[in-house]
């Protein structure tokens, strides 16, 4: 999980696919940084916009190594975080089931399955463990 704090000064254009309730920002200028093509979740978009509005801090938390946003709190108001679909944890439970047939049928298949569920499923999962451990509302 990534944590970036400043005053947040403009969202660049955004384009919202309705099928993954995902909105993506082309760019966005907190602080001293310009982060681009910064995807967020649908329900948090509000709140990110209510931080142009405030002259006070924004704080937004990313997932590790990647521009989704996961966390958002305008100034000093209520920290808002997203839930995860509810596909990713199917997605995780077959990968993890493959994991096992895997090493039953040969080792390296394991291992395989077993570094692509780390890489794809657990890191996302942690990191959004985390931002609900920060404290905050879920939307």
């Amino acid at each position: 999980m990534k944590l970036i704090e400043g005053r947040l000064k403009r969202l660049g254009e955004s384009t919202t696919n309705l099928k993954t309730e995902v909105t993506k920002y082309s760019l966005i200028q907190i602080g001293d940084q310009t982060l681009t093509n910064v995807m967020v979740d649908r329900k948090l978009e509000n709140f990110l916009q209510d931080g142009l509005q405030t002259e006070e801090p924004t704080k937004l938390w990313f997932l590790s190594g990647q521009k989704i946003i996961m966390g958002v709190q305008a100034g000093n108001d209520t920290r808002y975080y997203g839930t995860v679909n509810p596909f990713f944890y199917f997605a995780l439970l077959f990968n993890i089931v493959m994991t096992c047939i895997g090493f039953s049928y040969h080792w390296g298949f394991g291992l395989l399955f077993g570094a692509m569920t780390y890489a794809l499923f657990v890191r996302r999962l942690l990191d959004s463990r985390k931002v609900a451990a920060v404290g905050g509302t879920k939307v």
